[in-house]
């Protein structure tokens, strides 16, 4: 397995009655990334329902395995770059961190 260096953290929150689309985009470019790339180590999409809220992390080998992807057309494709997402998201927060702790595996 690759060492994790670099995880990509991001929090959504829908807009009223969104919730469903917003999981609909937000779990999409993980799922395709861990299909294609390498890199992936680890990834997660969890909804918060009573925060209206979705939290995406993917842990990688490294930064630049996510965004050397991202500048191709195939992942502004897959990252949902057409979809309508000022229509769905109502505030959005991400976070660019360096694992220091944790465990990937079962014990």
């Amino acid at each position: 397995m690759n060492n994790p260096t670099y995880t990509f953290v991001s929090v959504s929150t829908a807009k009223p009655g969104k919730l469903d689309d917003l999981i609909r985009i937000a779990k999409a470019p993980s799922e395709k990334m861990d299909e294609k790339l390498e890199g992936v180590i680890a990834r997660q999409v969890g909804v918060d329902r009573e925060r209206n809220s979705v939290v995406v992390w993917v842990t990688f080998d490294n930064k630049a395995t996510l965004y050397n992807y991202l500048e191709t057309e195939q992942g502004k494709e897959d990252h949902g770059e057409n979809e309508d997402m000022d229509s769905i998201i109502e505030s959005f927060v991400m976070y660019d961190m360096e694992p220091v702790s944790g465990r990937l595996q079962p014990k």
